[in-house]
C-alpha cells in the first residue's frame, strides 16, 4: 500500500451502535405503516432515527435525484402547483428507496415548513406547507388483510374502506358501512364524499400484492381495485390538492413468500383444494390488471439510480467519511490497474473508473456491483435491507479486527461470523454449500476439520503473503460468494460464478497485485476440493473434484509410504557419479560410506537422518573401524538434518520443521495423485473425466515441484578444509532431476575454497608452487607417485582432484615449468636414476606411462645437489629467446613483468639470468629500454639501445619498448646509416686483422665507430681482457696502431670471445666496414 493511502479505519466512521454490537438488523426494515403509527399516536418499535424528523433528513437521507424529484413534484402539487405530476410509481429496483421515498413525503407532509432547515438538500423551503396543512393516508398493503369476518358474516375489507378510516375515523367509516365493506367500489361519489376538498397525500405501498390476495378472496375482485384505481388516479389528476404516489414490485417480489396465503384463501373461500399453479395464474391476472391502470397515468421514477447506491448505503451505515482520502486511494488502485491492464477487465483501466472509485468509497465497486446485482435478486434476500444488514456485520468485524483495507472488497466478509454466514448461505438457500465453506474457504467450522484450518487457510500458512493477508481466502472466498446466486440455471445464468479477470480485479488491492491473485487461483486449483472451472468461469461445486479424492486417499497414507518416496526423490538429487565425485546414497550413519575408493564420495544425507556427525562419517567407516583416505569425505546435508556443533536457534528448528511439513505434504500429494491415476474407477471417478480435467498435467507438475523442493531442501555441502577439520559452506542450485546442478554448484564452491584442482588450475605456476610446498613439506624431499596419491585420498589438510588426469597433468606441467623433476631407479644399488626427465631435457615424453610403481620426484634444486641435473638453469640464449616472445606479446612493458612472464611459462628462472638476456637483447637493438622517474618521461623518454646500452645495466623497473613500437609513437626516426653487428665470429674476423686496421686508416679508411669491444680474448696466463673503444674517430683509430699490433701478439680468440660493432653512420664506401660485413656470423 502507497505511503500515503490510509485504512479506511482511519478515513471513516461507522455508527457507534455498528462497532459497539448494539444495532439492531431491524432499523433497517422500517415500513411507512410504522411511522404513519407513530404520527397517528399509536407508537411504533422502530428506532428514532425514522421517526424523528430532523435526524431522518440529516443523519439517514443522501438526497438522491430521484428522491429530490419526487418530493419536489409532491410537495409542489400539494401546494397548487397543478403543472406538477399528480401521480407517480416508485419503480422498485434494487436499493431503490421507495420506503425511505414514502417516510420523506409523511415528514414532509405531517411537518412542513418546521423542519424545512433540516430537509433543505432535498426540497426548498418555499414549496412546503404549514405543519398540519396535508392530510396523510399511508398504506401498505401488503400488511392490510383482504377480509374482516363479522360474526357468521365475512365481509371484505377493503382499500377504499382503509383509506375512509384513516381520513375520516371510525364515525365515517361506519356511517358509510356499506360501502367500504362492498366487495364491490362504490364509485366516483364516494371519492367526493372522503376528499371533501381535502389537501391530501395517499400513498399506497405494495398494490399489486393486496390486489392479487382480494382477487383470490373475492371473485371479481381484481376488476373492482382496477376500478377504484382508476377513478382515485382520476379523481387525483383533476384536483390540485391531492396527489398519489404508488410502488408497484416486479412480479417475481410482488408474491415472494405468499403462495401458500393464496392457496389456503382460495381454499376456503372455494371449498377446494387449490393448487399453487392456480394461485399463481390467478396473481398473474390481478397484477396485469391493476399494472394496466397505473401505466396510463403514473410518472415513473427510480429514486436511487445505481451510481448512488453506494452513497445511500455509506449515508446509512457511516458518520463520516473523507473525500479526500477517497481520491487518493482511487490514484493508487488505478496505477495498479494499469500496470496490470492486460488481465483485468476493460472497465478497470478506463479513466473514468477512478470516478467510479470515489463515488463508491468505502466500498470497492465491484463488491457494490455483486451485492445489488448479484446478491440482492436472491428472492428471500430482502433486498437494500438484506444488504444493509451484511454490510453493518461486515463493517463491525473489519473494526473489531482493525483490518488495514483500502477498500471494502467482497473478499472481505467474515464467513467465519456464523451470523453472517447464515445470512448469507441461508436466504440464498445454498445451505448445502456450508461444506464447501468449512473444507475449502474457511468458515467458523473450519477449526474442527483434521488439519485445524481450511484448504485455503493451509496455503496461506504454507505460503505466508509478504504483509500477512489471508490472500488466498479472500481469493476463494470471493469464487465461493460469486456461487451462491444463479445455481439453479448454472453457467447458462450469467450471474453464477465468477470470470478469470472479474476474480483478479475483485481481490486486487495495491498490496496484493493481479499477478499474486492469479497465482492464488492456480495454486487453490490444484488443492481445493470443491472448486470447479469452466468456460471460462471459476465456481463452487458440491461434488468433490479430484483435489478431495486425492486429499480424501492422502489421509489414509502411511508414514512408510512418504518416507520410502522422500528417500526415491532425493536419490535423483545426485542420481549419477561424476568425474569428481562418487555419488553414495541413503547416508545417515559411517558405514554407509565406502572407504578406498580412491576418488572423492559425495554422501547424500538422508532427509529423516535429524542429526549427522561429520568428524565420525570421516573418520570412521562404520563398525569401530578408522578410515583410511579421509579427504575423500564430502557430505550433502539436508536442512532437515541438524550438523553435530551446531547450536539452532528456534527460527531454525521451525524452519526445519516447516521443511518437513512441506516435503511430506507435497509428497503425500504425488502419491495419491498417482494412485488416483492408476484406478480412478476405485475413488467413483472415471478415467476419462479425469483425463479431461487436466490431471496429468497437473501430476507432471506435483512431481516436479516436489523434485524441486527436495532438491532446494539440500542447501550445505561439509568437506574436509585446509585445516584439517570439517568445513561447512552453503550452496544454492534451482533443483531438479539428475543432479547436474547440484554437482556443478558443489564444484564452484569447493574451487572457491580452494579445495578443489581443476585441470585449468593443474597448470598455473601458483598452483605448481602450493603443490610443491605440499609434497615436499609433508611427504620427503623424494616422494614416490604412489605417495602423492595417497595423500590426495588421506590427508584432509590437502585439496582433491577434479579427476584421475588431473594429477598427471600436474606432475608433466610442474617437470615442464622447472618445479620438479621426475626420475626413476632401476635398481637398490643405483646412485643415479636411470630415468631422469627434467625441464632441460625436454619435459616428460608423451608415452611415459607415469602409473607404473617407481617413479618418484625431486625438486629441481635437490636434483642438482644430487648431480644429477648440473644444468637445470637454462642458457642465457635460451631465455633470449623467452623474452623476445615475451616482447611480442607485449611490445611495451616493464622488466618486472617480462621477468614473471617468462617464469610464469616456463619455470623456475633466476631474476638474473632475465635480466642478462634483456641486457643481449637491448645491446644488439632488438628491443629499446628507458627509465621513468617523472610523469613526463613518457612522454618523450630517452630511449636507450645498441652501442649507447653496451655499459647500461637494466633495472628491474626499468621499461621496454620494440623498435617498431617507439617508431609508432614518434620516439625515434628511422636510421638507413646505422650498422651493428656482433657475435663470435666477428671476434674471429676482427682479431685476425689487428695489425692491419691502423693501415686501412692510413689509405682512406673512414668509419668512426660508436661502439668497438673485443670480449674475453684469451692472455698467455690463463686471464682474459676486454678492449671497449667509444665513438672513437679515423684519426684514434689511425693512432692505435701499436696498441692493436701488441694485442694481436699477445691475446688469442677463444671459444667464448665475443665481438660487437655499433656504427650510427655508416659509410657507403670504407674498406675496414667492407672487413666488418665479410666476417662470419
Amino acid at each position: 500500500m502507497e505511503v500515503n493511502m490510509q485504512s479506511i479505519i482511519h478515513t471513516c466512521e461507522p455508527r457507534q451502535d455498528i462497532i459497539q454490537g448494539s444495532f439492531n438488523p431491524e432499523i433497517f426494515t422500517a415500513s411507512i405503516s410504522q411511522v404513519a403509527s407513530a404520527y397517528s399516536g399509536k407508537g411504533s418499535a422502530i428506532d428514532s432515527i425514522y421517526t424523528d424528523a430532523e435526524a431522518f433528513f440529516k443523519e439517514a437521507t443522501f438526497p438522491t435525484e430521484g428522491l429530490r424529484r419526487v418530493v419536489r413534484d409532491v410537495m409542489g402539487r400539494l401546494n397548487g402547483d397543478n403543472s406538477k405530476p399528480a401521480i407517480h410509481r416508485l419503480e422498485t429496483a434494487f436499493g431503490g428507496g421507495k420506503t425511505h421515498t414514502l417516510i420523506a413525503l409523511t415528514h414532509l407532509s405531517h411537518r412542513g415548513s418546521d423542519i424545512a432547515s433540516a430537509a433543505a438538500d432535498v426540497v426548498e423551503a418555499q414549496v412546503l406547507q404549514p405543519a398540519g396543512s396535508i392530510d396523510v393516508v399511508a398504506v401498505a398493503c401488503d400488511e392490510m388483510p383482504v377480509i374482516a369476518p363479522s360474526g357468521e358474516k365475512v365481509l371484505a375489507y377493503t382499500l377504499w374502506g382503509e383509506m375512509a378510516l384513516k381520513l375520516g375515523g371510525e364515525s365515517f367509516y361506519n356511517d358509510n358501512i356499506k360501502e367500504v365493506t362492498s366487495a364491490a367500489f362504490p364509485g366516483q361519489y364516494f371519492l367526493e364524499r372522503m376528499f371533501e376538498g381535502r389537501k391530501v397525500l395517499i400513498m399506497l405501498d405494495e398494490l399489486a400484492q393486496y390486489a392479487t390476495r382480494y382477487e383470490a378472496a373475492h371473485t371479481g375482485g381484481g376488476e373492482q381495485i382496477s376500478a377504484f384505481l382508476m377513478a382515485l388516479l382520476g379523481y387525483a389528476r383533476t384536483h390540485s390538492g391531492v396527489s398519489v404516489v404508488l410502488t408497484l414490485a416486479s412480479q417475481s417480489d410482488a408474491f415472494q413468500g405468499q403462495t401458500g396465503m393464496l392457496q389456503g384463501v382460495l381454499s376456503s373461500t372455494l371449498g377446494r383444494d387449490v393448487d399453487e399453479e392456480e394461485a399463481a395464474a390467478l396473481a398473474q391476472r390481478a397484477s396485469q390488471s391493476i399494472m394496466s391502470v397505473v401505466k396510463r397515468d403514473a410518472t415513473t421514477t427510480v429514486p436511487v439510480r445505481p451510481t448512488e447506491i453506494s452513497r445511500v448505503l455509506a449515508r446509512r451505515l457511516f458518520t463520516k467519511i473523507n473525500d479526500t482520502d477517497a481520491s487518493t486511494t482511487a490514484a493508487a488502485y488505478m496505477e495498479m490497474y494499469k500496470r496490470s491492464g492486460s488481465q483485468l477487465p476493460d472497465t478497470a483501466t478506463r479513466d473514468d473508473y477512478s470516478k467510479s472509485i470515489v463515488a463508491n468509497y468505502p466500498f470497492h465497486p465491484s463488491f457494490i456491483a455483486y451485492l445489488t446485482n448479484k446478491l440482492a435478486s436472491a428472492e428471500s434476500f430482502q433486498g437494500t435491507r438484506g444488504v444493509l444488514r451484511v454490510l453493518a456485520m461486515a463493517i463491525r468485524t473489519i473494526w473489531q479486527k482493525r483490518m488495514v483495507i483500502p477498500l471494502v472488497h467482497t473478499s472481505h466478509l467474515n464467513m467465519a461470523n456464523p451470523d453472517l454466514a447464515d445470512e448469507l448461505i441461508g436466504r440464498t438457500g445454498a445451505n448445502d454449500l456450508l461444506t464447501v465453506l468449512n473444507a475449502d474457504v474457511g468458515g467458523a467450522d473450519s477449526s474442527n476439520l483434521e488439519m485445524g484450518v481450511s484448504v485455503a487457510q493451509n496455503l496461506d500458512r504454507n505460503n505466508p503473503h509478504p504483509q500477512g493477508l489471508p490472500l488466498y481466502e479472500w481469493t476463494w472466498k470471493t469464487v465461493f460468494l460469486h456461487s451462491l446466486i444463479g445455481r439453479g440455471e448454472g453457467l447458462s445464468s450469467n450471474i453464477f460464478g465468477i470470470t478469470f479477470a472479474d476474480a483478479l480485479l475483485e481481490v486486487a488491492m495495491p498490496n496484493i497485485p493481479p499477478s499474486q491473485v492469479e497465482a492464488a487461483l492456480k495454486a487453490i486449483s490444484n488443492e481445493a476440493y470443491y472448486l470447479r472451472a469452466k468456460d471460462g468461469r471459476f465456481y463452487a461445486h458440491t461434488d468433490p473434484t479430484e483435489a478431495r479424492i486425492v486429499s480424501t486417499i492422502k489421509q489414509g497414507l502411511q508414514p512408510d509410504d512418504v518416507a520410502e518416496q522422500l528417500t526415491v526423490v532425493a536419490r535423483k538429487v545426485v542420481s549419477h557419479n561424476s568425474s569428481t565425485f562418487q555419488v553414495a546414497q541413503d547416508v545417515a550413519a559411517p558405514e554407509h560410506v565406502p572407504d578406498k575408493t580412491g576418488r572423492p564420495v559425495l554422501a547424500i544425507i538422508r532427509l529423516d537422518a535429524n542429526k549427522v556427525d561429520p568428524t565420525d562419517m570421516t573418520t570412521t567407516a562404520g563398525n569401530g573401524q578408522p578410515r583410511l583416505e579421509q579427504n575423500n569425505v564430502f557430505m550433502l546435508v539436508p536442512e532437515t538434518v541438524q550438523v553435530a556443533g551446531d547450536t539452532w536457534s528456534e527460527d531454525r528448528v521451525k524452519k526445519s520443521q516447516y521443511r518437513k511439513d512441506r516435503l511430506n505434504d507435497v509428497s503425500r500429494t504425488v502419491i495419491a495423485m498417482r494412485r488416483l491415476q492408476s484406478k480412478p474407477e476405485d475413488y467413483g471417478m472415471s478415467a476419462t473425466k479425469l483425463q479431461d480435467s487436466g490431471f496429468t498435467a497437473k501430476l507432471k507438475e506435483r512431481e516436479l515441484a516436489l523434485q524441486t523442493s527436495v532438491a532446494q531442501a539440500y542447501d550445505t555441502i561439509l568437506f574436509p578444509g585446509a585445516s584439517g577439520q570439517v568445513a561447512q559452506k552453503s550452496i544454492k542450485q534451482a533443483g531438479g532431476e539428475g543432479g547436474m546442478s547440484v554437482d556443478e554448484e558443489i564444484r564452484r564452491v569447493l574451487t572457491e575454497e580452494g579445495e578443489l584442482i581443476t585441470a585449468e588450475a593443474a597448470a598455473t605456476q601458483s598452483m605448481l608452487l602450493q603443490l610443491g610446498q605440499l609434497i615436499f613439506g609433508s611427504i620427503s624431499q623424494t616422494p614416490s607417485l604412489e605417495q602423492i596419491r595417497n595423500q590426495f585420498n588421506q590427508n584432509r589438510r590437502w585439496p582433491i582432484l577434479d579427476n584421475q588426469r588431473v594429477l598427471e597433468q600436474i606432475i608433466r606441467s610442474g617437470v615442464e615449468k622447472g618445479q620438479w623433476c621426475l626420475y626413476r631407479m632401476e635398481s637398490s644399488e643405483s646412485t643415479k636414476p636411470e630415468l631422469f626427465h627434467s625441464r632441460e631435457t625436454g619435459g616428460i615424453p608423451l608415452d611415459v606411462n607415469l602409473s607404473e610403481k617407481g617413479w618418484k620426484l625431486v625438486s629441481e634444486q635437490g636434483a642438482k645437489q644430487r648431480g644429477w641435473n648440473p644444468e637445470a638453469e637454462p642458457a642465457v640464449e635460451q631465455v633470449t629467446q623467452w623474452v623476445e616472445q615475451v616482447m611480442t606479446e607485449e611490445p611495451c612493458t616493464k622488466v618486472k613483468e617480462v621477468i614473471e612472464k617468462v617464469q610464469e611459462k616456463h619455470g623456475s628462472v633466476q631474476n638474473s639470468t632475465v635480466l642478462q638476456a634483456v641486457d643481449n637483447i637491448v645491446q644488439t637493438g632488438r628491443v629499446y629500454t628507458y627509465e621513468v622517474r617523472e610523469p613526463s618521461d613518457e612522454d618523450n623518454p630517452n630511449l636507450i639501445y645498441g652501442s649507447s646500452a653496451m655499459f647500461h645495466q637494466t633495472q628491474e623497473d626499468d621499461m621496454l619498448v620494440t623498435p617498431a613500437t617507439a617508431a609508432e609513437k614518434g620516439w625515434v626516426q628511422p636510421e638507413d646509416t646505422r650498422y651493428t653487428k656482433q657475435g663470435h665470429g666477428l671476434a674471429i674476423a676482427l682479431h685476425k686483422q689487428l695489425n692491419k686496421i691502423s693501415s686501412l686508416y692510413s689509405r682512406g679508411a673512414t668509419t668512426e665507430p660508436d661502439t668497438l669491444r673485443l670480449a674475453y680474448l684469451h692472455l698467455p696466463g690463463g686471464g682474459k681482457l676486454n678492449l671497449d673503444l667509444i665513438n672513437a674517430t679515423s684519426k684514434d683509430m689511425k693512432a692505435l696502431s701499436e696498441l692493436f699490433e701488441v694485442l694481436a701478439d699477445l691475446t688469442t680468440v677463444g671459444d667464448d670471445s665475443q665481438a660487437m660493432i655499433d656504427i650510427q653512420n655508416a659509410p657507403e664506401d670504407c674498406a675496414f666496414l667492407d672487413l666488418v660485413k665479410q666476417a662470419d656470423d
